[in-house]
C-alpha cells in the first residue's frame, strides 16, 4: 500500500505539474510487460496507432523476453525494457520512472496493468494515462487505477485483444482489424534454410511452456509425435528452447524415425517466424509459438489446459482448440490472473488430455490445410 499512498499524497502536485504539458497525439508510451503470447496479441495496437496517426511517436515498454520481437516490428519508435530486478521496491520503480520521465512522452497506454507500470507512469508524471481495468483487480491495482486519466473495462467473454483495442478510442481510433503480426530478423531466411533438412511437409511440435502450469507432459508429446509419424506422411520438427532438449532427444529416441528432427534452441524469437512459415501445422499447449504460428496464418492444433480461450485464443481460421470443460475448475487462468500453481495438485485439466484426441485434431487440420 504504500505505493497508494505515495501516490495520493502527490497526486496534486502531478497533476499541477502536468497540466501545462498535455500534447495529444504527439507520443504515446504503451506499457506491455506481458509474455510473448500476450505480446504477440498486442501487435494490432501499434499497427493501429500508426495507421491513424502515422507521425505519432510510438514507444513500447516491455519484458526483456519479448523484446526480439519487437526489434523488426516497423510501427515501434522505441523499445525500453524493464528488468523486474531492478525496478523491486519503491527505489527502483522511482528510478525507473525518472529515466521515462526523461524521454518525454505525452500520453501512457497501460495494457497490462499492475502495480509497476501504473506506479511508473504516475511518477514519470505523463499527462495522459489511459489504462485496461481488468477483471482481477486487487485493492491496491484499484486504488492506482483511479488515478488513470481514463480507464477500459475488461468484461468476459470478450477477448483481451479487444479489449486493448477499444482502448485505442482514447486516441480517436475506433475502427480496427484484429491481425496479429510478427516480423522476422533479414538473416532469418538464410538460417532456417541451412538447418530445416527434408522436404515436409512439417508438423512443428511445440514442446515448451512459459508456465509449467500448462506443461502437457513428456509422455503424451511422445505418443502424439509416434502418431503423427506413423499416420501420416508429415516430418516432426521439435520447437522450444534450450530447457526442452532432455525432452526432445526422449522423443526422437522413442519414435524411432528419421522424419524428425530437433530444433530446440536453435533459432531465436527474431529467427523463428521464419521456420514457423514452413509449417503445415503447428501442435501445443497455449504458449508463445502457438500465437506466432496463428499470426503468419498457420494452421494451429492448441491443448489449452486451464486456460481461458474467452480471454485469449488463436483467431485464425484453421484453429483447433482441445479442452476438457467439464472439470468445474476450468479455467482458472486468465490474461489478468494467471495462476502458476493447480490449487488441486493434480493438473488434470492439462494432463489427461489424451494424445489420441489431440491426434485427431491434428488430422482435422491437415485436412482442414488440403
Amino acid at each position: 500500500m504504500i505505493y497508494v499512498i505515495l501516490a495520493y499524497i502527490f497526486y496534486p502536485l502531478i497533476v499541477l505539474l502536468t497540466r501545462f504539458k498535455k500534447r495529444r497525439m504527439d507520443s504515446v508510451l504503451v506499457f506491455q510487460t506481458a509474455k510473448i503470447g500476450d505480446m504477440i496479441c498486442t501487435t494490432p495496437v501499434f499497427r493501429e496507432i500508426k495507421k491513424a496517426h502515422p507521425g505519432i511517436r510510438l514507444g513500447v515498454v516491455a519484458d526483456p523476453v519479448t523484446k526480439p520481437l519487437l526489434e523488426h516490428n516497423p510501427h515501434i519508435d522505441e523499445v525500453i525494457v524493464l528488468d523486474r530486478k531492478k525496478t523491486k521496491g519503491l527505489t527502483g520503480k522511482l528510478s525507473f520512472a525518472r529515466y521515462v520521465r526523461s524521454l518525454d512522452y505525452s500520453s501512457a497506454l497501460i495494457l497490462m496493468p499492475n502495480v509497476t507500470n501504473l506506479f511508473v507512469a504516475f511518477w514519470a508524471r505523463i499527462p495522459d494515462r489511459f489504462s485496461v481495468y481488468p477483471d482481477f483487480a486487487g485493492r491496491t491495482l484499484k486504488y492506482l487505477l483511479a488515478l488513470s486519466t481514463d480507464v477500459e473495462y475488461h468484461y468476459s467473454p470478450r477477448m483481451s485483444m479487444e479489449t486493448y483495442l477499444r482502448s485505442l478510442r482514447h486516441f480517436d481510433i475506433i475502427n480496427w482489424e484484429l491481425d496479429k503480426e510478427v516480423y522476422p530478423s533479414p538473416e532469418a531466411q538464410s538460417k532456417v534454410s541451412n538447418i530445416l533438412r527434408g522436404d515436409g511437409p512439417f508438423v512443428g511440435v511445440v514442446l515448451g511452456t512459459g508456465n509449467e502450469m500448462k506443461d502437457w507432459g513428456k509422455d503424451n508429446f511422445l505418443m502424439l509425435v509416434r502418431l503423427i509419424l506413423e499416420r501420416t506422411d508429415c516430418e516432426v520438427v521439435l520447437l522450444g528452447s534450450e530447457k526442452e532438449g532432455p525432452v526432445a532427444n526422449a522423443v526422437i529416441d522413442y519414435a524411432g524415425s528419421d522424419r524428425i528432427q530437433n530444433l530446440c534452441g536453435l533459432l531465436t524469437l527474431t529467427e523463428m517466424p521464419a521456420l514457423i512459415k514452413k509449417l503445415k501445422l503447428a501442435v501445443g499447449v497455449d504458449t508463445g509459438l502457438i500465437y506466432m504460428a496463428d499470426a503468419l496464418n498457420v494452421p494451429v492444433v492448441v491443448v489449452a489446459g486451464p486456460c481461458d480461450m474467452n480471454d485469449q485464443r488463436p483467431t485464425g481460421k484453421q484453429s483447433f482448440i482441445v479442452q476438457d470443460r467439464e472439470l468445474q475448475c476450468v479455467p482458472c487462468s486468465h490474461t489478468f490472473s494467471t495462476p502458476y500453481e493447480c490449487r488441486h495438485k493434480h493438473r488434470g485439466c492439462v494432463t489427461e488430455i489424451a494424445a489420441e484426441g489431440v491426434f485427431k485434431r491434428v488430422l482435422q487440420a491437415l485436412e482442414a490445410g488440403r
